[in-house]
């Protein structure tokens, strides 16, 4: 099923769901979003982060998603929890 030229909603492309504003109709395919300059330091850029975090687990630096839950669920509440840090 094709979405319609102008849907602000997501479409299907080859039986996989493609974000919204990215599906190219006129070609089927995906259109362009950065420059392969943009590409590769954003690549560089992830590559960086996930090292960091790789870093971070093996030095111990985590947080329970059982205390990150209770932060987020508590947004906007009027017993706000403060943000949750591993103490490392």
């Amino acid at each position: 099923m094709r979405a319609p030229a102008k849907t602000l909603a997501g479409g299907e492309q080859n039986g996989y769901l493609v974000p919204m504003d990215t599906l190219n109709l006129d070609t089927g395919g995906l259109i362009d979003l950065e420059t392969e300059a943009e590409r590769l330091a954003r690549v560089a850029w992830e590559a960086d982060k996930i090292a960091e975090a790789r870093d971070d687990v093996a030095a111990g630096r985590l947080v329970a998603s059982a205390k990150v839950k209770a932060w987020i669920d508590s947004i906007g509440t009027d017993n706000e929890l403060s943000v949750p840090y591993s103490g490392r």
